[in-house]
């Protein structure tokens, strides 16, 4: 059997703790151990794999909660520290102090899936930091540890420093309080498969647009197969705002939109060497549980 090292942070006196869905999928025993060394056995409570979040929930007492701040109010720039069980190394937590890099970052998971709204730090984050604290240096969350890229790169091969990525706080909130709830976090979901109009491939080939998302693909009997969206039209606008990026749907579907809502939607169609505008009806569904 294998096991793995992961971190999380209570978030009330019931005993839920937040942690990385990546930490917990698969395992077949968890085991949670607080800061002041006491232990107890973890049963998974829901996960959701689009955020990369999961809650799983401990019977203790004399919790103490985290403190939640507020991402919307970091700059870059701004000091932060990351703790978390680095490497798995015996002796309990590390503490790594860094700065906000950047803000709004997004990462692809997959074809469907893109993770928004990201944190960018450079604080150290290594294995075993998953799912653990941000924290500003008034000891508020404000972020989730979830990933971090590495690499080579640059004309004379310098290696590339880890650059560490959180989900901003708000996010983690709203998606814990459905685990809590339901288990699962109910997505608004079109059914498509998408990618990035570029702009100088726009121009290449004369069209009059340079924004938006291109559908490759749906699915069948899907929310937009239904809705007659088909494959190589372009989405300009959902619900009255404007699309330019897939990571701007993205963002559009996971904050403010809800599954079983009707909404229009602006499509761009090329026909003929020439283009036109359509404005189509969509209910959207809730993204299937992966």
């Amino acid at each position: 059997p294998q096991s793995g090292v992961g971190t999380g942070v209570v978030l009330d006196t019931d005993g839920h703790i937040l942690t990385n869905n990546h930490v917990v999928a698969g395992a077949r025993r968890i085991t949670a151990t607080l800061s002041d060394g006491r232990s107890f056995p973890a049963s998974v409570v829901g996960t959701d794999p689009t955020t990369d979040l999961a809650i799983i929930r401990i019977d203790a007492e004399n919790l103490a909660p985290a403190m939640l701040g507020e991402s919307s109010a970091l700059q870059v720039g701004q000091d932060v520290i990351a703790i978390g069980h680095a490497l798995g190394l015996p002796g309990g937590p590390t503490v790594s102090k860094g700065v906000v890099s950047a803000l709004g970052r997004s990462i692809d998971t997959d074809q469907q899936n893109t993770i928004v709204d990201l944190i960018q730090t450079d604080t150290s984050i290594n294995s075993g930091n998953s799912g653990g604290p941000l924290i500003d240096l008034g000891g508020n969350l404000v972020g989730i540890n979830t990933a971090v890229l590495r690499g080579t790169g640059g004309r004379d091969s310098i290696d590339v420093e880890g650059i560490g990525f959180a989900i901003d706080v708000e996010t983690a909130q709203q998606v814990a309080e459905q685990l809590v709830e339901l288990g699962r976090v109910r997505w608004a979901w079109m059914g498509v498969f998408l990618a990035d109009l570029v702009p100088e491939v726009a121009a290449e080939v004369g069209l009059p647009i340079r924004e938006g998302v291109i559908i490759r693909n749906t699915v069948v009997d899907g929310p937009s197969d239904r809705a007659g969206i088909i494959p190589g039209v372009i989405v300009v606008n959902i619900a009255g705002q404007d699309i330019a990026t897939v990571s701007d749907l993205t963002r559009l579907l996971k904050q403010e939109l809800r599954a079983g809502q009707q909404v229009e939607v602006e499509v761009f169609q090329v026909a003929d060497g020439a283009g036109s505008r359509k404005t189509l009806t969509l209910e959207l569904g809730e993204r299937p549980q992966q």
